[in-house]
């Protein structure tokens, strides 16, 4: 199959459309609506492979046609396992840490919708996304976001970190409607999401999903790495997202080709048994995965 083109903004036009996205946006009157949504696509996911209601589906969570839809994550994961403390490593953090230095601007949401939609009890709900770039003031307009400096983005990061949450980069093509982005202004606009193994629903999605959904969220360049000491408990095999641990000869195994390094197996495992380790050179921006791999041309 060719390649698909690079993304390009759908034009203004007489403006309809941004009309429409405008007004079906989420407010703080329409949150709780949104939040019920939210549950229920993570309930829809799970009938991807049903016939009729899976394609049904994915059409209207935009991740079909293939070769038309442009829905991309890689995974930054803040919580990595580098081999020698002293050796000088570029770890996921510190490309998210860049890619919110150089936005133009940055805007985080009021509150966590994962975390709220879900009801999580475990996580502050305040830890929440940051979005950049011009496409994010639309969350300023419709009172669900908030402007926030470099400093206090970055320091989101280390609390993130510090909690032991998820980190992703995102370009999810349905949430022009959650947010209202503008038509012109959507590649201008990414999304870093600090997410919680239990609530999130990109995860969650993609752990329902079908393989060809699952394919959209990406590893940074680090895995999950079985050590010697595995005992086959089968805990990562059931919490894996993307499917890609088996049980084999009484140990875990790792499909490196489906694992995306996000870690939620090591906080499952319950021999410390699993290592998130680096198996392949980190590209100099974040904006880069999204170019080579999810044929985004991001400048948020």
């Amino acid at each position: 199959m060719a390649q698909k083109p690079v993304f390009v903004p759908k034009p203004k036009g007489l403006g309809l459309r941004n009309w429409i996205v405008d007004k079906i946006a989420a407010t703080p009157r329409k949150w709780n609506v949104i939040l019920k949504l939210f549950k229920l696509i993570v309930i829809g996911s799970k009938l991807t492979e049903k016939p009729i209601i899976g394609p049904l589906y994915k059409r209207i969570m935009m991740f079909s046609p293939v070769d038309k839809t442009y829905t991309f994550g890689t995974v930054l994961n803040l919580n990595v396992d580098v081999s020698d403390a002293t050796e000088s490593v570029t770890v996921p953090a510190d490309l998210m840490k860049k890619l919110i230095r150089e936005a133009t601007t940055i805007v985080s949401a009021n509150s966590c919708l994962c975390k709220d939609a879900m009801g999580c009890e475990t996580y502050p709900h305040d830890v929440c996304c940051l979005f950049l770039g011009k496409g994010s003031l639309s969350m300023v307009k419709h009172d669900v976001g908030h402007v926030v400096s470099v400093e206090e983005a970055l320091a989101r990061v280390d609390k993130a970190a510090e909690l032991g949450l998820i980190g992703q980069a995102l370009w999810v093509e349905l949430e022009q409607y959650v947010w209202g982005v503008n038509c012109e202004d959507l590649d201008k606009f990414i999304e870093v999401c600090f997410c919680c193994p239990c609530c999130c629903v990109g995860l969650n999605v993609a752990k329902n999903a079908s393989r060809e959904i699952k394919e959209r969220f990406r590893s940074s360049g680090w895995q999950a790495q079985v050590q010697d000491h595995c005992i086959g408990c089968g805990f990562c095999v059931e919490s894996c997202v993307q499917s890609a641990i088996t049980i084999k000869n009484g140990k875990a195994v790792v499909n490196e080709t489906y694992c995306m390094g996000c870690g939620i197996c090591k906080t499952h495992c319950q021999q410390g048994a699993i290592k998130i380790e680096q198996v392949k050179p980190m590209r100099a921006s974040v904006q880069e995965y999204f170019l080579e791999e999810g044929r985004l041309d991001i400048k948020p």
